[in-house]
């Protein structure tokens, strides 16, 4: 009872046995009498904005999808990758290699897309809150390449 309840919830969702929580869409309710009756609302309440989210998100992965990308801007991309501190230069053979022999046959198309999942197969291998960090600097980068304007 000493930590509130809560529930996050979204595509980056991080949440630590200290009770921290980070995602799209947080709430929490300090445990009191009425607690359980408020969380009902409230989750309902969070539940209508994570689809909100998701249709963001729809509009978002069309773009990747739409955009199309060669070698050479995908280099260019990574390269800038590294100025945004989306990967380190450590990792710049990593997603190089992803993007030229992609681990999953639904991302060969040469598109936003397909680069994207190969910066997100390297980020498997990183510490959960680097990752999110880092996944949030390479939304900023890919949404600038593609031109995505998301409303929130």
């Amino acid at each position: 009872m000493t930590c509130p309840a809560g529930l996050v919830a979204g595509t980056r969702v991080f949440v630590c046995d200290n009770c921290a929580f980070s995602g799209e869409v947080k709430i929490s309710r300090k445990h009191t009498r009425f607690a359980e009756r408020d969380l009902r609302h409230l989750t309902a309440r969070a539940v209508g904005q994570l689809g909100g989210k998701f249709r963001g998100l729809d509009q978002r992965i069309g773009a990747y999808k739409a955009e199309s990308v060669n070698n050479a801007r995908a280099h260019d991309i990574v390269i800038r990758a590294v100025d945004c501190a989306a990967i380190t230069p450590a990792q710049i053979p990593d997603v190089l290699l992803e993007w030229r022999k992609p681990s999953h046959e639904e991302f060969a198309a040469r598109n936003a897309f397909s680069l994207w999942n190969a910066f997100t197969e390297v980020y498997k291998t990183v510490n959960p809150h680097t990752a999110l960090r880092r996944g949030e600097a390479l939304h900023g980068l890919f949404d600038a390449e593609t031109g995505v304007a998301l409303v929130s």
